[in-house]
């Protein structure tokens, strides 16, 4: 079986990030560069790589949400 392990980050206080989020008082929208179904996740982590990108979403559905302007997969 091949195993994956993701390492993310995160910094400051977590809860209080939460209720903000949760009580839409900040839009992350401005964040999120593209989102891509998961059966497209390697695709996702090679545009995750490109520079200026700071969000990258993988969806549990087929639909892309975003469009990825002049973005052409490897895969």
């Amino acid at each position: 079986m091949d195993e994956i392990t993701l390492i993310g980050s995160r910094c400051g206080p977590f809860a209080p990030a939460l209720k903000l989020l949760a009580d839409e008082k900040i839009d992350v929208k401005p964040l999120i560069n593209a989102s891509f179904p998961l059966s497209e996740g390697l695709a996702a982590f090679e545009y995750a790589q490109t520079r200026g990108v700071m969000k990258v979403l993988l969806e549990m559905g087929e639909e892309r949400k975003f469009v990825i302007p002049n973005f052409q997969s490897p895969i």
